[in-house]
C-alpha cells in the first residue's frame, strides 16, 4: 500500500501543475479516504477528465485498473495498522519514552551496519564498478527507499563525470528497460526484494535486452527470476528490517571506491593538459 502513496508523491513532486496526471494525483492525495467508495465516473468528474484517463492513470500507478486500486484503498481503510513499524520499536515506548525508543532504534541500526564489513564482497563490488565505468548505458531500477539510494549514487557518479539513469517513476523505469541493449548495465536495488513484484514487467524487459545485471539486496534468498551477473549482498536475512541503513552506507562506500579507482588525480589532469 505504501507504494501507492510513494507514486502519488512522485507525480506531485515531478509533474507540472497543469499536467492531467498532476491534477488526478492531487485530488487522490487530498481525498484519499473517499476513493474506496467512489465510482470511476465520480472520480473522473471530480478531476475534470474522462474515465479512460483515470484508467490510464491507475495503470501508471502500477494497478490493472481502477477497481484494483479501489480494492487496495478499501483494504488500507479496513486495517487499523496504518504505519509499518519496521524495526519493532514498541509504540508505547515511543509514546512514553522517546529517548529510550531512540536508543533502541540506534542500537538496531548499529547492529545491522556492523555486519556490513564481513558481508560486503568487494570482488563483486569492484566488478560492478568496472561495468559502470566501462558501459555507456547504465540504469538503476528500484522502488521507494531503494530508488532514493540509487538517486544518491547517481548524483555521486555524475560528480565523478559518469552519467547514469535512475528514474523514480515506474513507468519511466519501464520505458528505460525497453531501451536497454546487450551493452547496457542494469543495477537493481531492492532491500527486501519487493521490486520483483512491482517491477515484474521491467525485469522481463531487462532480461530480454541481454544486458549485464547487478543485484544489490539485503535478502540473500532473493530470486528475481532473471539471470544475474553480480550480486552485492548487504546483510543476513535476519536483519532485513533495517536494511535501508546498510544500503545507504554501501552506496556511499561504492561511490568512494569508484572515486579511488577511476577518477583521475589533479596531477594526472595537469599532465594530460600539458
Amino acid at each position: 500500500m505504501k507504494n501507492l502513496f510513494y507514486r502519488l508523491i512522485i507525480f506531485l513532486d515531478t509533474a507540472q501543475e497543469n499536467d492531467t496526471n498532476y491534477n488526478i494525483a492531487w485530488f487522490m492525495a487530498n481525498n484519499f479516504y473517499r476513493i474506496a467508495d467512489m465510482r470511476i465516473s465520480e472520480l473522473a468528474a471530480e478531476c475534470f477528465v474522462s474515465p479512460a484517463t483515470i484508467s490510464r492513470f491507475c495503470r501508471a500507478l502500477g494497478y490493472e485498473n481502477f477497481a484494483h486500486l479501489k480494492q487496495e484503498c478499501y483494504t488500507f481503510h479496513s486495517n487499523d495498522k496504518k504505519f509499518t513499524n519496521l524495526i519493532n520499536i514498541p509504540l508505547e515506548t515511543m509514546k512514553t519514552n522517546p529517548s529510550l525508543a531512540t536508543q533502541q532504534y540506534v542500537d538496531k541500526v548499529i547492529e545491522y551496519i556492523s555486519e556490513l564489513p564481513k558481508m560486503l564482497d568487494w570482488k563483486e563490488a569492484d566488478a560492478t564498478l568496472k561495468l559502470i565505468h566501462d558501459s555507456q548505458s547504465v540504469a538503476f531500477f528500484g522502488t521507494q527507499f531503494s530508488q532514493s539510494a540509487a538517486l544518491h549514487f547517481q548524483t555521486d557518479l555524475l560528480m565523478l563525470e559518469k552519467f547514469t539513469m535512475a528514474y523514480m517513476d515506474s513507468s519511466r523505469q519501464l520505458e528505460c528497460a525497453k531501451e536497454l541493449t546487450s551493452d547496457s548495465v542494469a543495477i537493481i536495488l531492492t532491500v527486501n526484494g519487493y521490486f520483483t513484484g512491482s517491477g515484474f514487467k521491467t525485469l522481463q524487459y531487462i532480461k530480454k535486452s541481454g544486458c549485464k545485471v547487478i543485484l544489490i539486496t539485503c535478502n540473500p534468498d532473493l530470486d528475481i527470476k532473471i539471470p544475474v551477473d553480480h550480486t552485492i549482498l548487504l546483510g543476513p536475512a535476519k536483519n532485513k528490517k533495517t536494511g535501508k541503513h546498510s544500503l545507504l552506507t554501501a552506496v556511499e562506500l561504492l561511490s568512494l571506491r569508484y572515486y579511488s579507482l577511476y577518477y583521475p588525480s589533479i596531477q594526472e589532469l595537469k599532465g594530460h593538459i600539458l
